[in-house]
């Protein structure tokens, strides 16, 4: 079977470090390796897992702070129990953004669970299901890029293939992906697919279905060090050791010998008068060197593409640096704004489930280069201490706050703070106007 390096269970296999690099198969084979030195070679293989390490650190800075939200009753509810098994939306959509970082894109269903409704509580009870590309088999958009109909092939408990069918208007789980072979079905009149994508990346086209992995280069990279790293260990495991030549010009002697076995644990006499010394021959250490040389590289081209170049090895100006954080402060905002507008999409299909509209606000943390906000709060306190104007020291105390508060507050909070700020800063004014009528 040919290696498929695009394929979804890959890139979820590069994270995990599971099948194929735990097993050796996406090793390369050399056009003349044996197939018993092919198959130690793959016994002995270990996976050098850089994805895993550096999509796990993103992930924590992404969710280092919780998103804010100003949201109804019934979204609250709903958030504590986001995929009807206990895990509350942070939690769910932490793991969901995971997988978009390897996949590009997954898809979020907003289902609601068909029949009748025991308790009031059972309302406000749509719930969260996750389906991956290559699970959607078929689909149609509207010229904005909105599916007006999406088709998921699903695996029974029992083995069986099924289809889950997705329209503006009702869904339909069917033997077949048109829908003839009706197993169960449903409507909804809220006019929408219930099927948000959560994309890592922005889109090529602003109207696709699926973006590129924000990890696939990276990916692709830590394969090439898992062969790598294999490679140089064949090499290793054939030149370790030295080869002993021993000068012997007695046929009968040569026979004797043939099976020697020379080591730190036994010993070979030699008669010094007669010639004969015994001498090692060492492979050269150039290859060893390529290897270790290209490996390195490999490694630094990872943290490239990751825009981490700052955790390498290499000392770097202030301004180099500087421009890295940026770059990986960019990355991350990406991935928060993506987020923000999924969770947005999920709230609207929540509450148009029940038949509400949302008017609430869900806001994912933006700044995470925490040296640039202490350089940014540094300015603005020594900005507030000379003293220009009652108007100048206004304008920067409110740029303070929401630079300071405006990811973790509700926007109403923020505008009340505002309020305050002005009220303090004219109750000299107001004094005046107020004794003077």
């Amino acid at each position: 079977m040919a290696l498929n390096k695009a394929s979804d269970q890959f890139l979820l296999d590069a994270y995990s470090g599971q099948n194929g690099f735990l097993t050796g198969q996406y090793l390369v084979r050399h056009p003349r390796e044996p197939d018993e030195k092919f198959r130690r070679r793959q016994e002995v293989a270990v996976y050098p897992n850089f994805v895993r390490k550096i999509v796990d650190t993103y992930l924590g800075f992404l969710w280092r702070r919780t998103p804010v939200r100003e949201v109804s009753d019934l979204y609250a509810g709903f958030s504590e129990n986001a995929d009807g098994r206990q895990r509350d939306i942070d939690h769910v959509m932490m793991h969901f953004q995971r997988l978009a970082m390897l996949l590009g894109t997954v898809y979020v269903l907003v289902d609601r669970r068909p029949g009748p409704v025991r308790t009031r509580a059972d309302e406000s009870l749509p719930y969260l299901s996750l389906r991956l590309p290559e699970q959607l088999v078929d689909y149609q958009l509207n010229d904005s890029g909105q599916f007006l109909r999406a088709v998921f092939q699903e695996q029974t408990p029992a083995g069986e293939h099924q289809f889950r069918i997705f329209t503006t208007d009702g869904w339909i789980v069917a033997r077949d992906d048109q829908g003839v072979q009706t197993i169960d079905a449903g409507r909804y009149d809220f006019g929408k697919v219930p099927v948000v994508a959560l994309h890592s990346n922005m889109p090529l086209n602003p109207t696709d279905i699926r973006s590129q992995g924000w990890a696939f280069d990276m990916a692709q990279l830590n394969w090439d060090l898992f062969n790598l790293r294999s490679e140089l260990r064949e090499l290793f495991r054939a030149q370790t050791f030295a080869i002993l030549a021993l000068p012997i010009s007695d046929p009968g002697e040569r026979e004797r010998l043939k099976d020697m076995t020379v080591s730190t644990e036994n010993a070979m006499t030699y008669d010094p008068a007669h010639g004969g010394q015994p001498a090692f021959i060492a492979p050269p250490d150039d290859p060893v060197r390529l290897y270790m040389d290209q490996i390195e590289a490999t490694i630094q081209d990872i943290y490239r593409v990751a825009n981490l170049e700052f955790v390498g090895g290499v000392q770097q100006s202030g301004v180099a640096l500087s421009f890295h954080f940026q770059e990986a402060n960019a990355e991350l905002m990406t991935m928060a704004d993506l987020c923000e507008r999924a969770e947005k999409e999920i709230a609207w299909l929540v509450h148009a489930w029940l038949g509400q509209e949302f008017n609430g606000n869900i806001a994912y943390p933006r700044d995470f280069n925490l040296n640039d906000l202490s350089r940014a709060l540094a300015q603005t306190m020594d900005a507030v201490s000379l003293n220009i104007s009652p108007q100048f020291d206004m304008a920067i105390k409110k740029r303070l706050a929401r630079q300071i508060l405006a990811e973790d507050i509700a926007p109403s909070e923020m505008e009340a703070i505002l309020r305050d700020i002005e009220a303090q800063g004219d109750q000299y004014g107001d004094r005046i106007q107020r004794e003077g009528q």
